[in-house]
């Protein structure tokens, strides 16, 4: 189980996160819902031990350490002159995985410097290398962002896949109905807090919040 207790962040004297509680058994999808400042990234970076905080984060009962934690963040930074397949290259010896699958469903030009990839492209060719790392904690904030219709789909199938695997998945989106496809529970985020948590049966009622 992935715990967290009174998790607080303080940025130069202002809170962001105030006292955030969250437990998530594993093979379970969480999203996370706020407005633009309610502090999903922080939590995120906090998860990944990124930023300073206070409180408690474990993990199997143990203090989480980011090695056991994957994070696509919303912008992927590529070296300008690197191929897609140079990329992937680094992971090797991680998990061993055929990536050909979703390289094909993709359609990604691994032979192609990265720096020609659309916005896009680049959040599948990261999304792939998460998924070679096998981590048990795996954190995707807006990974719609950029991706085509299809591109949409493959996601659903990988986020069931992980699931599958007994890993747990946290996910951030604007477009609240990849939410509603993907999620056990949806966590509302609002001024540092988790405001609420609704369950599969209570996404309708997410409908009428404003964000």
């Amino acid at each position: 189980m992935l715990e967290i207790k009174n998790l607080q962040v303080e940025f130069k004297n202002q809170k962001v996160l105030h006292g955030v509680e969250l437990s998530l058994e594993e093979g379970s999808i969480v999203g996370i819902l706020g407005k633009n400042g309610a502090g999903k990234t922080t939590l995120f970076d906090s998860l990944y031990q990124n930023t300073p905080f206070s409180g408690n984060i474990s993990w199997q009962g143990k203090a989480l350490k980011r090695s056991s934690v994957s994070y696509l963040e919303t912008e992927n930074y590529f070296y300008p002159y690197i191929t897609g397949e140079e990329y992937l290259s680094y992971f090797s010896g991680q998990k061993e995985i055929d990536i050909t699958e979703f390289t094909e469903k993709f359609n990604l030009p691994l032979k192609k410097y990265v720096q020609y990839y659309s916005s896009g492209m680049k959040k599948k060719l990261a999304l792939i290398g998460m998924l070679m790392l096998d981590k048990p904690v795996n954190i995707l904030d807006e990974p719609f962002n950029g991706v085509d219709f299809e591109g949409v789909h493959i996601l659903y199938d990988i986020i069931k896949q992980l699931k599958s695997e007994n890993k747990v998945v946290i996910i951030s989106s604007h477009i609240i109905e990849t939410l509603f496809h993907t999620c056990d529970t949806i966590a509302v985020l609002k001024d540092g807090r988790i405001e609420k948590m609704y369950e599969k049966d209570e996404f309708s009622g997410l409908n009428t919040l404003k964000f």
